[in-house]
């Protein structure tokens, strides 16, 4: 991988809204997976892309 891919792949911080609730909820599920709760909402929303994207072709 070259540099500019580095760069481009680089994690950035974002800031998201969640009550107290619905952060425990996920991070016990991402606990539960062995995952950060950063990875679990990467690999959530990137599943509901895929669904949303074979519903489109469908």
């Amino acid at each position: 991988m070259n540099n500019k891919n580095k760069t481009k792949d680089r994690r950035k911080c974002i800031s998201i809204s969640l009550s107290e609730t619905e952060k425990e909820r996920l991070m016990e599920k991402a606990n539960a997976e062995g995952l950060s709760l950063s990875a679990f909402l990467r690999l959530a929303a990137n599943k509901y892309i895929a669904v949303e994207q074979e519903k489109e072709v469908q």
